[in-house]
């Protein structure tokens, strides 16, 4: 814990973050958890009474973008007057140069409970579906909140991140396309042939995804983001943690990621999940095109025109 004495009124946040004024010094903040190491977070701990400040998660793959997601969702949840499901409300989010590579801290309330573990399934089941009910604001982009489509992060890739550079949303629409009608049957199937199985089976794609609706399309079920509380009033409430691989994708996509989870209890979860959306006919073919580029890796693959390899200049 962060011992801390009394603390200087900090700056409220450009990100319009919840503003809490007995929040450290983010030096102080940094410093502390930097000493730790890599670990999940750390509470901080105000010396002069003895009561949590907030919890503060940090690490190389802790972005401000998530913070922004996070926020967006505890504020979504509150006003579509959700009572069985929070999210913590972020204070402060911001990342620090360790070693020439980016290194983030996301400070936020901090929740007392529970972990969730499998007894609970069916608590969280019923909050993944309050999550995927959530739709996206209308000038919201794909990936994370202010992240723009570069940070998509979805369990239809390999190792969860797309291995292309995404300058905007259609050059992720195009890149969708080219993986699913021809690269991930590339030498089992003609176009011609794969048009007519589609058919076959009712399915109507052409692998244009663009027009669907996004939601916030959460890819990790794992225990550990989720914590059970019971109230002063005796209700138990969920709380949901751990935005890294939350973002707005389109509609399909969500049923993708409810038919990926590995571990068991992301399974049990996913099955025990009634779906609040109209079951979409893109969703077998997009589960198809993500288990066909498995074989591939990291390996960046179908990339449409003016799109590079992440990392490689055009």
């Amino acid at each position: 814990m962060l011992n801390v004495p009394s603390l200087a009124t900090m700056s409220s946040s450009p990100y319009r973050f919840l503003y809490n004024p007995s929040l450290p010094p983010k030096e102080t903040i940094v410093d502390h958890c930097l000493r730790l190491g890599l670990i999940r977070g750390t509470p901080i701990v105000d010396r002069s009474t003895t009561s949590v400040i907030a919890w503060v998660k940090f690490g190389p793959n802790v972005t401000i973008d998530e913070a922004c997601t996070q926020d967006w969702t505890s504020k979504a949840l509150s006003d579509a007057g959700a009572s069985d499901l929070h999210v913590p409300r972020v204070f402060d989010a911001y990342t620090i140069d360790y070693y020439g590579s980016p290194f983030g801290f996301i400070a936020m309330e901090y929740v007392e409970g529970v972990d969730c573990d499998s007894n609970d399934v069916e608590l969280v089941a019923k909050a993944v579906e309050r999550l995927i009910s959530l739709q996206a604001p209308p000038d919201a982009t794909l990936g994370h909140v202010g992240g723009g489509t570069a940070s998509i992060i979805h369990s239809f890739f390999s190792g969860w991140l797309p291995n292309a550079e995404y300058k905007s949303d259609q050059d992720f629409y195009a890149h969708i396309r080219n993986v699913s009608v021809r690269r991930c049957l590339e030498g089992a199937l003609t176009n011609s042939e794969l048009c007519q199985i589609f058919k076959f089976l009712h399915i109507n794609f052409n692998g244009d995804i663009s027009g669907h609706r996004l939601y916030l399309c959460p890819s990790d079920f794992n225990s550990g983001n989720f914590r059970k509380r019971t109230t002063a009033d005796g209700r138990l409430v969920v709380w949901a943690f751990d935005f890294r691989a939350t973002c707005f994708m389109p509609q399909p996509f969500i049923e993708v990621a409810l038919r990926k989870p590995m571990d068991p209890f992301s399974r049990a979860v996913a099955n025990k999940i009634t779906y609040p959306h109209p079951p979409s006919n893109d969703a077998m073919p997009l589960l198809s095109a993500s288990n066909s580029l498995v074989q591939y890796g990291s390996k960046a693959v179908a990339l449409p025109p003016g799109v590079s390899r992440k990392g490689k200049a055009n």
